[in-house]
C-alpha cells in the first residue's frame, strides 16, 4: 500500500476503534494489491483462496465487513449508512491542483528536464567517465563540471564534493565512514532527537555494534543550543551530527556556531543539509564543518542522485568497494545524467537563492494572515524566526490530521502530515513531540511552498479551507 492509502486505513481504525493487527494489514494489502491490478474489488471467494480468510473472520475484524476493507483502501463502493467518513467533501468550483509539499521533494525544473532529454538523447554523449577514450572523456567533463557548481554553491574545492545515489546514502556515508575507522575502540557520537531517520536509524545501527550515541534534545523552537553540544563533548566523541534544518518544522540551527565548538574541540562535525542547500547560505569551509550531505530532488533535480562534502584529509570507510571512482571515495559508474542535472540545479539555486527567499517569504505572510483570520487557535510549530523560507508547519485544534490531509487531496491541494519518509504512520512525529505539542488536540501539516507557488495558490486553499474544517469537527464529535 502507499503512504497516502496507509494514512487512510490509520483514519479509519482510529474512527472505528479498530486494533490493527498482522492479520487486518495482510488482508488490506491484499485486497489493495488485487484491485490495484483488476480495478475491482475481490469477491469472498478470491480473499478465502488466497488468504484463508472466511467472511466471518472478515465480518469479526472489521466493523463493516467488506465494506470496511473495501472503503479503506479506497475502492469506490455505493453503500448506504456507514458512518466511515474520513475526509470532508467540499464542492470545488474551478478545481486546480495545488502543490505544497515541496519539503517532499520537487519537480524537475524545465531548465533541468531540458539538459535531461539532451543528454539521454545522445547529444552529450553515453560514455563511461573512467573510459580511456573520447566518449569517456566527454562524460567525465560533465560530472566535473557538475562538481564545480555544487563546489561553487559551498565554496569549497571541486575534489571535495562526491556525488551519491541520494541524500540518504550521503548521511549513512559520512556517518558510518567515520565510525568504521573506529570499530576497534568503538567512541562515542552526538546527535539530536529530531534528526531526518537516515541519520537516527545509522546511530542507531552503531550503537548495536558498541557505539555511545547522546541524543541533544530542542529547545521550545526546535533548534539545538551550542552550548548543549559544548557539554556533551567528552575525549571519546569522535563526531558530531546536527542537521541544518529540519524537514518537518524547518528550523535553522546554528551550525555556525556549532562547527567553531567541534573545530575547537577537534571532532568531525556532520551536518545534513538537505533540506538547506539551494535555500540558504551554507560555508562549511569557514564553518568548521567537516562533512555536509545534499540531495538533487529537494531543489528541482531528479531523484536518485546526492551529494556529500568531505573536508580536505578526513578519512572515511567507504560503504561502497570495487572501484576509484568520486576520488576513491564512492565506487561505482556515476549516474552521469542525473549528476550533470544536479549541478545545473545548483548553479541556477545559487543565482535565485535570495530572490526567491524573500518572495517565499512574502507567501508565507499571506499564508499566515489568512490563516490567522480564519483559525486563529492554530498553533505554528516552531519559531517564524530562524526558519527557512518555504515551510509552515501548522496545528489546528480539535482536527484528525490524517482527514485533514486526505481532505486537502481531494480539492487537488497536497501537503505532508509530517515528513514524507515516515508517511503513512499512525503515529504521531516525532519531531512535533520533541516540542512539547499535544498531538491528541492539535492536527499536525506541514505546508512548503516553491517556485511554481503564487498568491492564487494561496487564496484557493483558504477558500476551501474554511468549510473543510468545520466539516471534520462535526464528523469528529
Amino acid at each position: 500500500m502507499n503512504n497516502l492509502t496507509k494514512t487512510m486505513v490509520n483514519r479509519m481504525s482510529r474512527v472505528t476503534n479498530t486494533h490493527l493487527t498482522d492479520r487486518h494489514n495482510e488482508l488490506l494489502e491484499y485486497v489493495c494489491s488485487y484491485y490495484e491490478e483488476h480495478r475491482v474489488g475481490p469477491l469472498y471467494q478470491n480473499i478465502k483462496r488466497v488468504t484463508g480468510a472466511t467472511k466471518e473472520e472478515i465480518d469479526s475484524l472489521f466493523p463493516y465487513g467488506l465494506v470496511s476493507l473495501y472503503t479503506w483502501v479506497g475502492i469506490p463502493i455505493q453503500s448506504a449508512g456507514s458512518p466511515c467518513k474520513p475526509m470532508a467533501a467540499v464542492k470545488v468550483d474551478n478545481f486546480r491542483e495545488v502543490y505544497f509539499d515541496h519539503n517532499a521533494t520537487t519537480f524537475v525544473r524545465d531548465e533541468v528536464k531540458s539538459c535531461l532529454v539532451k543528454y539521454y538523447s545522445g547529444e552529450y554523449g553515453f560514455g563511461n567517465p573512467s573510459s580511456s577514450n573520447n566518449v569517456g572523456k566527454n562524460a567525465y567533463n560533465i560530472i566535473h563540471t557538475a562538481h564545480a557548481r555544487i563546489a561553487d554553491l559551498l565554496k569549497v574545492d571541486v575534489e571535495d564534493i562526491i556525488f551519491t545515489g541520494c541524500g540518504s546514502e550521503s548521511n549513512n556515508m559520512a556517518i558510518k565512514g567515520i565510525a568504521f575507522n573506529h570499530l576497534k575502540d568503538k567512541g562515542h557520537i552526538i546527535t539530536s532527537n529530531v534528526e531526518h531517520p537516515a541519520v537516527l536509524e545509522s546511530v542507531q545501527f552503531l550503537e548495536e555494534l558498541g557505539f555511545d550515541v547522546t541524543y541533544l534534545e530542542v529547545d521550545s523552537d526546535g533548534r539545538i543550543l551550542p552550548q548543549a553540544v559544548k557539554e556533551s563533548l567528552r575525549k571519546d566523541t569522535i563526531l558530531v551530527s546536527i542537521m541544518a534544518v529540519n524537514n518537518e518544522i524547518g528550523m535553522i540551527n546554528p551550525i555556525k556556531d556549532i562547527g567553531a565548538i567541534c573545530r575547537e574541540a577537534k571532532v568531525p562535525f556532520m551536518v545534513d543539509a538537505i533540506q538547506g542547500f539551494g535555500k540558504i547560505k551554507l560555508r562549511p569551509k569557514e564553518w568548521g564543518i567537516s562533512l555536509l550531505s545534499m540531495s538533487g530532488h529537494k531543489i528541482y533535480a531528479p531523484k536518485g542522485v546526492g551529494a556529500l562534502y568531505v573536508e580536505k584529509g578526513l578519512q572515511l570507510a567507504p560503504l561502497i568497494h570495487g572501484g576509484s571512482q568520486e576520488f576513491g571515495k564512492r565506487a561505482g559508474t556515476e549516474n552521469v545524467g542525473s549528476i550533470m542535472a544536479f549541478g545545473l540545479a545548483a548553479e541556477l539555486a545559487k543565482k535565485e537563492m535570495d530572490s526567491e527567499a524573500q518572495r517565499l517569504t512574502e507567501l508565507r505572510s499571506i499564508f499566515l494572515d489568512e490563516l490567522r483570520r480564519i483559525e486563529p487557535a492554530a498553533i505554528i510549530n516552531g519559531s517564524l524566526e530562524n526558519r527557512i523560507p518555504n515551510n509552515i508547519n501548522v496545528g489546528f485544534p480539535g482536527i484528525d490530521s490524517g482527514s485533514l490531509l486526505l481532505s486537502l487531496n481531494l480539492i487537488g491541494v497536497y501537503v505532508s502530515a509530517g515528513s514524507a519518509c515516515s508517511a503513512g504512520s499512525s503515529e504521531a512525529s516525532y519531531v512535533i513531540k520533541a516540542l512539547g505539542v499535544d498531538t491528541d488536540r492539535y492536527g499536525i501539516i506541514r505546508f512548503s511552498f516553491g517556485l511554481p507557488n503564487t498568491i492564487e495558490d494561496v487564496k484557493y486553499l483558504f477558500k476551501y479551507l474554511p468549510p473543510i474544517l468545520e466539516q471534520l469537527r462535526l464528523d469528529q464529535k
